[in-house]
């Protein structure tokens, strides 16, 4: 099962894209993640993007979209994998299907989570992240044990500046507009599913786990 969340900041993506890799067995495939660990990468390619992120500035799409290619192609996904945090825009869709068209697979289906503006705010002005893990938590929902400290690996959390609720206002309107072709694509292409996103985690997974579930010719 190949599968691709979409939805907004604070929609809860991050969270459940690990939670349906467990529970169909197949790699969370992040482009965060992948970033991060790109020093780590002794490679031409890896060095490159790592030039960009050392100075501040987004990696380019070719060279997202060539990390992608690598990380796709490998053993682990060859059955499967849970895509986060790409598409964002409808020439990344493109691009990846066509990436994908090269190994021989095609995305399965796009779950689309859905939460109310109200409750992203609310959600993103009481998120902390992990400067060494990536780990997000909710300061409200799911705090960490200790106060403002990683359950992973002990480093302090932080709030980014741009989690203030009339900057996360500002950022769902550009993400409505940037992302209402990418949505559109995936619905004219009947891969679309909207799933409401509000709830428990486990109630939310269940939607996305129903709706995975029901689509046409796949073995459950």
């Amino acid at each position: 099962m190949r599968i691709v969340l979409l939805g907004p900041p604070g929609a809860g993506k991050g969270t459940q894209a690990v939670r349906l890799a467990e529970r169909y067995e197949v790699p969370h495939v992040s482009t965060g993640d992948i970033l991060r660990f790109v020093v780590a990468w002794k490679t031409e390619i890896g060095l490159l993007a790592k030039s960009y992120m050392d100075e501040g500035e987004l990696v380019p799409d070719d060279l997202v979209l060539e990390l992608l290619r690598i990380r796709l192609a490998q053993d682990d996904a060859r059955v499967g994998f849970v895509l986060d945090g790409f598409p964002r825009t409808l020439p990344q869709a493109e691009a990846l299907d066509k990436i994908l068209a090269e190994i021989g697979h095609a995305i399965d289906v796009a779950l689309d989570l859905r939460v109310p503006t109200e409750l992203i705010v609310l959600r993103l002005s009481a998120r902390a992240s992990c400067p060494t893990c990536g780990r997000t938590y909710n300061l409200l929902a799911s705090p960490p044990k200790e106060d403002m400290i990683c359950n992973r690996d002990g480093s302090p959390l932080f709030q980014r500046d741009d989690d203030r609720p009339e900057v996360i206002t500002q950022r769902l309107g550009v993400f409505q507009r940037q992302t209402f072709p990418l949505v559109k694509y995936y619905e004219d292409r009947g891969l679309l599913r909207p799933v409401d996103g509000q709830g428990s985690e486990d109630e939310v997974l269940e939607r996305m786990t129903d709706a995975i579930d029901a689509v046409p010719g796949k073995v459950r």
